[in-house]
């Protein structure tokens, strides 16, 4: 999935919240780690041989929106289109639902799916999506409902696992939670939401030696990682060992300040999400060009590249897509500027 909320922003209702442990946080982390959702079965690449027509020369780049609400038209501009030339994609569907949800009207991410699923009942991203905004909503048993069934229908869905565990350890599931996230997965390997979630499940199991276990294996993964030491901490305090529970938490005291002191200093920027909202766009145009170039259209895919390094020059799949094409195409020359205009203007990847 392209994502759906990000709590912090405040454009949808909070997550679930375990101790200090957000789920917002957890669900970020699992996009970070997952490889890209991209709604429906595995699809090539790229799509098949054209004719090497050159795409038109591009007109000038339309200005980046100076405001919010623009910005806002625009996304759901892209969406309609996309939907308009292809509405029979999961794709698709999961790219006007990102950028529904992003905005807050969950409601309307919601129907898309639902309308989806009356025709197509065992599409498990329709399943995926339905799950998290039962959880926004705070309706545990719906969102239970529906990422099992994602999970069992496709357990390699990116987000499936965590987002059921995380559902789960909510509603107090803790021996189901046990169940669905011993499971090793290649996309959840490196994940340390899924040992964090796990360490949370084995306490409400009350064994916590086992969680003691999963917590270490997080904080491994992710040595500076909030949640996982603060887990760690209380897995240790519950088995006994004082001394280290200590430690742990005097570590996790020090690293929750530091956020802090962070998020002092970031706070005038965060007064506006403008500029945080362009790198999301980037990403949209980006998922937009790749439902374009799925379907052969090699100009469309083009140029909805080229809009989203309008708003992040260094945004990885269309500086890698336009480049392969342009070298392709003997446009090497323009491939190279594409590439050192990515390396001195580096934008910020968004969390998502």
């Amino acid at each position: 999935m392209i994502g759906v909320t990000n709590e912090r922003r405040g454009l949808a209702p909070g997550l679930l919240r375990l101790a200090t442990l957000s789920v917002a946080t957890l669900v970020a982390g699992c996009a970070e780690r997952a490889p890209p959702e991209a709604a429906g079965p595995a699809l090539p690449t790229r799509a098949p041989a054209a004719p090497r027509d050159r795409a038109p020369s591009r007109p000038a780049p339309a200005p980046l929106p100076d405001s919010f609400e623009a910005l806002r038209a625009e996304a759901l501009a892209l969406a309609a289109e996309t939907r308009r030339r292809h509405g029979d994609s999961t794709e698709t569907l999961d790219l006007e639902a990102s950028i529904r949800a992003r905005f807050g009207d969950l409601a309307a991410a919601a129907a898309i799916w639902e309308d989806w699923l009356a025709t197509h009942p065992e599409t498990p991203e329709a399943h995926l999506w339905l799950g998290k905004l039962a959880r926004e909503r705070g309706d545990d048993d719906a969102a239970i409902v529906h990422l099992r069934t994602a999970f069992e229908a496709r357990p390699e869905l990116p987000g499936a696992q965590v987002l059921l565990g995380a559902a789960l350890v909510n509603a107090g599931c803790g021996a189901e939670a046990i169940d669905v996230l011993s499971r090793d997965l290649p996309a959840t390997a490196g994940n340390p939401n899924r040992s964090i979630l796990l360490g949370h499940a084995l306490l409400q199991a009350g064994d916590a030696p086992a969680a003691r276990q999963a917590f270490e294996r997080a904080v491994a993964i992710a040595p500076g990682m909030p949640h996982a030491i603060y887990g760690l901490a209380t897995a240790c305090a519950r088995a006994g060992d004082a001394e280290a529970s200590r430690r742990h938490f005097a570590t996790f005291a020090a690293l929750k300040e530091k956020g802090l002191e962070n998020d002092r200093a970031q706070a005038d920027s965060r007064l506006d999400d403008l500029p945080w909202l362009t790198g999301v766009m980037a990403k949209w145009y980006a998922a937009a060009g790749r439902i374009e170039w799925l379907r052969g259209d090699r100009a469309a895919a083009q140029t909805r590249y080229l809009r989203a390094l309008d708003y992040d020059p260094a945004q990885r799949e269309a500086v890698s897509e336009l480049v392969a094409e342009w070298r392709r195409e003997g446009r090497d020359a323009e491939a190279a500027r594409l590439v050192e205009r990515a390396r001195s203007r580096p934008a910020p990847v968004p969390e998502d």
